[in-house]
């Protein structure tokens, strides 16, 4: 029978030599605890363990989510048996981890030994802080071994304790009433990168930027993180909005990482990329799988607020699984979900661009891994194109806001600038258009390409930018001849001359 995966506790070292451990869990507490909240028909046992430990206390992914269905049963009333939970579980998608059936619930159940909820919690919650203590070693051990100032080390630990003195060991700082979480919504989607309508990257919701190998992918994900930290204007030409510090996960190549950096800056910049850009050397000390909290300790211990995934391919083992995907999807959340910001590179399912690797992605089907990747995604943008070539296309796979592009992008691979070489301007087509044009028509323009096709889903989003430009009166919208499968045509409200077109 397959079972819950428990931490592997074997040492392991960084690319620095320094020793890593994964850090300290306490998986049988956790399931003991689980066991007495199923056994205790009253929930007293559940709102007690409750008042001492989080989710976020749990070492073990699966218990975890557990816990979090526990508690949304007992809120609600209902059972908290073994068959109810399966029931439960397999209606959110998260039965997997517990065995074929939900076998491994029963197990837990089982387990069930008498003591009380409160003792396991207490146990739990120490190991939550060792692992604080932990983080906190880990900082200062990197602190010794890169010369960082003795005040400033010693000013890690007073915050420490300052923080463990006045911050209660369960918060409910997550709770929004009703009418702000929903009412209260900005007018346009607030960007990281990006403005208006045209949003790359929005804020509390994760960029991927994915690709074949050689189109790109770290060069512009470099240099949205320069934009960040003030050493560039923009970002192909969309603003970039300011961080306190970035981390940058260089698990895949590290050294040609630092090599794309370094053709960016230079000596004159030494002081804000010390100061502003951390850099993680090779694969996260934690495999994701073993531990979806990995990504947010070390954002914590770089004191960053934003971080860079290079890429999510070393972040978790067995990526095309559920469990992989899921692992990724988790740690991703529990970053997000503290205010720090996310970016992470991907790739395609054909790794080759070009001739050699198929054609271009369109969904996010094509993209490498488990669906879970993506969903919890809030933008994907794909890069496609011969390795090496410096013109290459870029899709908006999935859009927060507004679609940008298609786009071709030129690369200036020296300098490592990248800019839009060339966009189709919706307005300028319609103003030079013979007659009226259809959206399938405009859609065949953007997107077809070589193919000269455009699908379904294309011509809606050609209808839609079309719709908007009528809102804004730049358009005319032309009613069909009323014969079957004929479409609107559209044309723009003044011609290239200035004049206002016929519309009959």
């Amino acid at each position: 029978m397959q079972t819950v995966r428990h931490l592997d506790h074997r040492a392991t070292a960084d690319t620095d030599g320094l020793p890593l451990t994964p850090p300290p869990g306490d998986p049988a507490s956790e399931r003991a605890l689980l066991a007495a909240c199923i056994h205790d028909k009253h929930h007293r046992e559940y709102d007690e363990a409750a008042a001492i430990i989080t989710r976020d206390d749990f070492t073990v992914p699966a218990y975890a989510v557990l816990w979090d269905v526990l508690g949304d049963q007992i809120r609600d009333q209902r059972p908290t048996d073994p068959d109810t939970l399966r029931v439960e579980l397999d209606r959110r998608g998260e039965l997997r981890p517990f065995g074929p059936g939900g076998g491994h619930l029963h197990e837990i159940a089982d387990a069930y030994s008498g003591g009380s909820a409160e003792y396991f919690a207490e146990a739990i919650r120490r190991t939550s802080r060792l692992r604080d203590l932990d983080d906190l070693t880990t900082r200062i051990k990197a602190g010794i071994h890169t010369g960082r100032d003795l005040e400033e080390l010693e000013g890690l630990i007073t915050r420490h304790v300052d923080d463990r003195a006045t911050t209660p060991a369960s918060s409910g700082s997550r709770f929004v009433d009703g009418a702000s979480f929903i009412l209260d919504l900005p007018d346009d989607v607030p960007a990281v990168w990006g403005e208006g309508d045209n949003v790359l990257w929005a804020e509390g919701e994760a960029l991927l930027i994915a690709g074949p190998a050689g189109v790109g992918k770290t060069t512009i994900a470099q240099q949205v993180v320069l934009a960040a930290i003030g050493l560039r204007p923009h970002a192909l030409g969309y603003p970039v909005r300011p961080v306190k510090r970035f981390l940058y996960l260089a698990s895949d190549r590290p050294a040609q990482a630092a090599r794309s950096f370094a053709r960016m800056v230079s000596e004159e910049d030494r002081d804000i990329v010390r100061d502003r850009l951390v850099f993680w050397k090779g694969p996260p000390p934690t495999d994701f799988i073993k531990d979806p909290g990995t990504l947010l300790r070390l954002c914590r211990q770089a004191g960053a607020d934003a971080v860079c995934l290079d890429s999510l391919k070393d972040m978790a083992g067995e990526l095309a699984s559920e469990e992989g995907g899921q692992a990724i999807n988790s740690a991703i959340q529990r970053t997000l979900v503290e205010g720090i910001e996310v970016l992470g590179l991907h790739h395609h399912r054909k790794q080759g661009g070009g001739k050699d690797g198929g054609k271009e992605p369109t969904s996010l089907d094509e993209l490498y891994g488990s669906t879970w990747i993506t969903a919890g995604a809030g933008s994907v943008v794909s890069l496609y194109g011969a390795a090496g070539d410096p013109i290459v296309n870029l899709r908006h796979l999935k859009q927060p806001a507004g679609e940008c592009g298609p786009w071709r992008l030129k690369h200036d691979h020296p300098a490592g600038a990248t800019a839009i070489w060339h966009e189709v301007d919706v307005l300028d087509v319609l103003a030079h258009a013979r007659g009226p044009l259809t959206a399938q028509q405009l859609a065949i323009q953007i997107y077809g390409g070589e193919k000269g096709k455009a699908t379904a889903p294309e011509t809606e989003k050609a209808r839609r930018r079309l719709d908007q430009l009528v809102e804004k009166g730049l358009a005319h919208k032309i009613a069909n001849g009323g014969g079957r499968g004929a479409q609107a045509g559209y044309v723009a409200a003044f011609s290239p001359n200035g004049e206002l077109p016929e519309t009959d």
